[in-house]
């Protein structure tokens, strides 16, 4: 399997955090921008298919530990992009948004991987400079500290009725087939 934008069939990557309950499904996108049309087509096949996967209950099916999680789509692009690339990537962001989905974008710098020269940021050598002073305070006076050995409970919560996240919907749905 590989990890292309080429491959529209195929999920990249999935990962799952545990601790903000949140299912990260990467799009790794290696093509450069030189034909734009043919990659945006590419990039929106590829978008499209992410969100009918999700729709479908795939996911659900295929990792059912991750009900409830919200679902986060991150684009890693390996080139840079063009401004005009930039402009059609906001409007792809605004359709996976209005799909109830999450949106990172992230760059990877590969070039030197593949062996591409890549130009060093000039470095200025400089004296270190110290910081000015701060003023050091004494410690405040200690007033009479209020007892904190009990506390009283916490008022009870509104339960306001949440509406259920799409995972849950789709399992529900699910079920009920």
């Amino acid at each position: 399997m590989t990890m292309s934008l080429r491959d529209v069939d195929a999920i990249d990557y999935i990962g799952v955090n545990v601790l903000f309950k949140r299912v990260y499904v990467a799009l790794f996108d290696d093509l450069d921008w030189r034909e734009e049309q043919a990659h945006q087509k590419a990039l929106t096949k590829k978008i499209d298919r992410y969100i009918s996967y999700f729709r479908s209950g795939q996911l659900l099916l295929n990792y059912p530990k991750v009900r409830g999680y919200e679902i986060v789509i991150e684009y890693v692009s390996t080139h840079p992009m063009t401004p005009t690339a930039l402009e059609f990537w906001k409007t792809r962001e605004r359709v996976i948004a209005d799909a109830g989905y999450k949106v990172h974008i992230r760059g990877v710098d590969v070039r030197r991987s593949l062996g591409i020269a890549v130009e060093e940021p000039k470095t200025i050598a400089a004296e270190p400079v110290e910081p000015p002073a701060l003023d050091v305070l004494g410690p405040a006076p200690i007033e009479r500290l209020a007892d904190i050995s009990y506390l009283p409970p916490l008022p009870p919560r509104s339960r306001r009725k949440q509406p259920l996240p799409l995972l849950s919907r789709l399992a529900m749905r699910q079920a009920a087939i």
